[in-house]
């Protein structure tokens, strides 16, 4: 049944039932703790009225025959010395009337039916009993049962000192009976539950409403999840919360900005995969049925063509490959301790050639005995697509500088070129797949837009950094940084 139950009845109950524990426990031993302390009240002011009772024990006091031997004879002689230094009967501050009638087997206050004797109308004989100054019983009765109250006998001497020489007691007539004052605590009593019970009410409606109010964001991120499961990646939570569930829509709403952002993306990669891989393919079927059709010959220029075609669609699938490793996070590389500077100079001259080819100058600053650990295919993979990336996109005549040195945290590779350089609004899409700042000059250069991105893939599966600045030399800087501890 319990587990059946909606959270917001499972919140409401558990909050109100806490509540009305606590209440009930709070009023429970308030009201204990009321009525020991108001019949304790009630006993001390009755004692209050006492003095002459008090002042006779003082005076008739013997300091040679301590504790009133004369009273402790028997109960009468202690009744009848209070009746003599009490005030008239019923003329103390506080009385009770006599109890009811008592049930079979209660064996405190006097007999079931009994009456008060005429001369004790306070009940004083069943109540009132003489202590020493170490509170031993001298007279009277004394039930440990019983609320009770006392009140000092003070002796004075000659010099001025007083010294307590002994004790009344005063204990409740009836624990049961219902006096006026008992009549008083009732209604206290009764205000106190009624106080409780609309306390505990409140609390249930608060509990309610305080559920439901915790349960409105979770029906919305509910709904919200639904939307994405369902494809819907536009799907937002509006936010007008600063506490947790605030910050739960603030990540529901990225995690959807960021499905709809790798939908769109892998629509992309798919739109441009096809795109890219439909080119070398239409050339090669072209060829082919010029060939079939006897329109062109088998001669070494068909091939050639033929050949370059495969060429193409060959490196174009193996970076594709690559870049989907990469996303794997399965991009292997084989990290050993190597000599950057002898990496980075061998991509440079064997690049050399192809530059002068396109009218640039190759300019290098490489630090000396820069080692490293890692994987010498993936970084002279690395060097070249920088390295060509320069050669297809500098105008000639132009410069390429190389530089490579070594940092306080690492490891820092520069590669920058002159005129022309991308717009500053598009450096950080540089290294997204497919992208080209122009895409018809960069298919007349042979570009397929996968170099830069899988530059970045293999930076990254070495720890590394990579970003691209405008140079000094009017063209771009590509940055590549690398951790000493790696």
């Amino acid at each position: 049944m319990w587990k059946r139950l909606p959270v917001t009845w499972k919140l409401f109950v558990a909050i109100a039932a806490t509540v009305a524990i606590i209440v009930a426990a709070l009023a429970a031993l308030t009201a204990t703790s009321m009525r020991a302390g108001f019949s304790q009240y009630l006993l001390q002011t009755e004692l209050d009225g006492f003095d002459a009772l008090v002042t006779a024990l003082a005076e008739t006091y013997d300091a040679d025959a301590p504790g009133w031997p004369e009273l402790a004879g028997t109960p009468d002689t202690w009744r009848s010395f209070q009746r003599e230094n009490l005030q008239p009967a019923g003329a103390g501050p506080v009385g009770n009337p006599p109890p009811r009638a008592r049930a079979p087997g209660d064996r405190r206050g006097p007999p079931p039916g009994a009456r008060p004797p005429p001369n004790d109308p306070l009940q004083l004989g069943s109540r009132l009993a003489l202590l020493d100054a170490n509170r031993n019983v001298i007279a009277g009765p004394i039930d440990e049962g019983r609320v009770s109250a006392i009140r000092a006998v003070d002796v004075t001497d000659a010099d001025g000192r007083t010294t307590t020489v002994g004790w009344l007691s005063l204990s409740v007539t009836d624990v049961g009976q219902i006096t006026a004052d008992n009549a008083f605590l009732a209604r206290q009593l009764q205000t106190l539950i009624l106080t409780a019970v609309l306390a505990v009410a409140l609390s249930a409606i608060a509990a309610f409403l305080l559920a439901r109010q915790f349960l409105s964001p979770v029906r919305d991120l509910i709904a919200g999840t639904r939307e994405l499961a369902a494809g819907n990646f536009a799907a937002r939570m509006a936010n007008t919360r600063r506490d947790e569930f605030g910050h739960l829509i603030d990540r529901f709403n990225a995690l959807a900005a960021s499905l709809e952002e790798a939908e769109q993306a892998e629509r992309r990669w798919i739109s441009d995969a096809s795109h890219e891989l439909q080119t070398p393919l239409a050339v090669l079927r072209a060829e082919v049925e010029a060939l079939l059709d006897g329109v062109r010959q088998p001669d070494e220029k068909t091939l050639a063509d033929i050949r370059a075609s495969i060429l193409r669609l060959s490196r174009l699938v193996a970076d594709l490959n690559t870049l989907s490793r990469a996303d794997e996070q399965r991009l292997m590389v084989e990290r050993v301790d190597d000599d950057l500077s002898e990496i980075v100079t061998e991509a440079v001259d064997a690049a050399a050639i192809r530059m002068e080819g396109a009218g640039l100058t190759v300019e290098t600053d490489i630090a000396p005995d820069v080692n490293f650990a890692c994987d010498r295919v993936r970084l002279r993979q690395l060097l070249d697509n920088l390295l060509e990336n320069a050669r297809r996109y500098t105008d000639a005549p132009g410069r390429v500088v190389v530089r490579l040195a070594a940092t306080p945290s690492g490891v820092m590779l520069t590669i920058e070129d002159t005129p022309p350089a991308p717009p500053d609004e598009v450096l950080d899409d540089l290294f997204r797949r497919f992208y080209r700042v122009d895409a018809s000059r960069s298919r007349e250069h042979g570009g397929s837009g996968l170099g830069l991105a899988i530059c970045r893939a293999i930076v990254l599966a070495h720890d590394g950094a990579i970003e691209a600045q405008r140079s000094d030399l009017g063209g771009l800087a590509v940055i590549v940084t690398f951790p000493r501890d790696t």
